[in-house]
């Protein structure tokens, strides 16, 4: 399919997913040895959901948003540097934080947000390269919808 589309055998190629193992198996089946990376905008929209989440824990919250604001941003940074370690390691710490015995309903939406979006990191792990040394050198940031006028964050 790439050939018909004027590819040529030593072309250097560069696939970016959302996230999801059926476009990634078809990009790897199409071309196994090509750079194959997670965009940032499906990154951060997941973020930006959870954020949004946080928010919302309201009045009673007050702490627990002010800590789950503070570690989502941080998570964010990691992940912008290509640190899934770290992020991982601060989202284990927010779980556990939002993880009480009788979480409002809005605590459980967070939590069960964050634990989805650690599959979703711990999945692609090996697809998300350091974005800010990228923009240091002048390669591509993918934002793959939002345009090439993105901020860092897809924001």
């Amino acid at each position: 399919m790439l050939k018909s589309q004027g590819m040529q055998s030593n072309q250097q190629v560069i696939f970016l997913s959302d996230g999801g193992d059926t476009v990634r198996d078809s990009q790897l089946y199409l071309n196994p040895n090509a750079e194959h990376l997670l965009d940032w905008f499906h990154l951060t929209m997941r973020l930006t959901v959870m954020r949004q989440k946080a928010k919302g824990l309201g009045v009673a919250g007050t702490e627990l948003r002010e800590i789950a604001l503070k570690e989502l941003e941080r998570i964010k940074w990691f992940l912008w540097h290509g640190n899934v370690f770290r992020a991982l390691e601060t989202m284990n710490d927010l779980a556990m934080d939002l993880d009480t015995e009788e979480p409002t309903a809005k605590e459980a939406t967070l939590l069960k947000k964050l634990e989805e979006f650690d599959t979703y990191i711990r999945n692609n792990a090996g697809y998300i390269p350091n974005y800010g040394e990228r923009r240091r050198y002048g390669e591509t940031i993918f934002y793959s919808v939002c345009g090439i006028g993105c901020q860092p964050g897809g924001e």
